[in-house]
């Protein structure tokens, strides 16, 4: 695993580069801008990453990495992801011309780039390091429901779709319980987590059987270390395409305390318009059955991603979920997870001692 950690990255977003378009650029920008020198996209080149998602203004968009040089990168991250384990033809450019130059590459696809032959000859002569983010471990095992022997908080975040927020949920949370004296660890489940991080496990990318087993060994290492673990979410236990990885995080990490993450005014699965969400009410009952299989789990706050609105609306929008759900929400970004934190602490407080591990 490589440290991005003041490092030069040129991030690659070919056709791609925007709020919900390349969710591990948008993600790695908002929380590591500085050390970003770079985005790469054709469609958008001469524009500033600021003026397209908000935030990491400053930072240029060029039309290939030959234009990114000026800049001085020393990784190529690839920061788009795709839904099938193929490497687009036109990508191959530019992942070869970074390893000739001597850059590290990292990349989240399920493509294994440091298993092309082209790709590791090059790497071999140029030095450079290849990370692919979504190598499981070497070491598998199935869970053995270890987490239910700790004293430790477990959170975990959940949604009613994909890309709705439960990274950042999970982010802003850590960050805001540390703020208020909780000595809170985040627990990275998917590349721009483990990018942002600099440590976690792409479960997304672990065969099922042992989905349930990485989830409790993440919280099983990052139980000596943080009294709350705050574990980030992936898809969506309603989802027809990735229900399967959230059910294997629920159940091996074994939460006592769950946020569902929800995208405001969002009618439909991404990318599934024939597949309506679920009312919030639903979820929020079929996430605590499930959950609460393994050990007994309460959602205690809803995280709207409100993106899409300005904050007056964003703030209405999440008064009617309080409305509606009976839980306090937020959104994290334009109001903080404050809220969410003091409903925390406030479930674990009530949480029965023998229940609690």
């Amino acid at each position: 695993m490589l440290s991005l950690k003041n490092r030069r990255v040129a991030i690659f977003a070919e056709g791609r580069f925007g709020p919900t378009t390349s969710k591990v650029a948008t993600s790695y920008l908002r929380y590591c801008h500085p050390d970003c020198v770079a985005v790469i996209d054709t469609k958008l080149a001469g524009r500033d990453v600021g003026d397209i998602i908000g935030y990491g203004h400053g930072i240029p968009i060029v039309n290939s990495l030959s234009e990114a040089l000026e800049y001085r990168p020393d990784v190529f991250m690839i920061g788009v992801g795709l839904f099938s384990n193929a490497l687009p033809a036109e990508w191959r450019e530019q992942i070869v011309q970074a390893l000739k130059l001597g850059m590290d590459v990292v990349s989240g696809l399920h493509f294994r780039i440091a298993k092309d032959p082209e790709f590791e000859a090059l790497a071999a002569a140029s030095g450079s390091r290849i990370w692919d983010t979504k190598e499981p471990p070497e070491a598998l095992s199935t869970s053995a429901a270890k987490v239910g022997q700790l004293g430790n908080y477990v959170v975990h975040t959940v949604g009613s779709d994909c890309r709705v927020g439960k990274k950042t949920t999970a982010i802003e949370i850590t960050q805001a319980a540390r703020k208020k004296g909780y000595n809170a660890g985040f627990a990275a489940t998917g590349q721009s987590g483990i990018y942002i991080s600099g440590s976690g496990v792409a479960v997304d990318a672990v065969p099922a059987d042992f989905i349930a087993g990485v989830s409790e060994a993440l919280v099983l290492d990052n139980a000596p270390h943080h009294d709350w673990i705050v574990v980030e979410g992936q898809g969506s236990i309603s989802h027809p395409a990735y229900s399967g990885v959230t059910l294997g995080l629920l159940h091996g990490a074994m939460p006592q305390a769950l946020v569902l993450c929800h995208e405001a005014k969002l009618q439909h699965h991404k990318d599934w318009p024939q597949v309506p969400l679920r009312p919030l009410n639903e979820l929020i009952a079929l996430y605590e059955q499930l959950a609460s299989h393994m050990r007994p789990a309460k959602v205690v706050g809803i995280s709207v991603n409100c993106a899409s609105l300005g904050r007056e609306e964003a703030a209405e929008y999440v008064r009617q979920i309080e409305e509606e759900t009976g839980l306090p929400a937020t959104d994290v970004i334009h109001f903080g997870a404050d809220r969410l934190v003091d409903a925390l602490a406030l479930y674990q407080q009530q949480i029965p001692e023998k229940l609690a591990a």
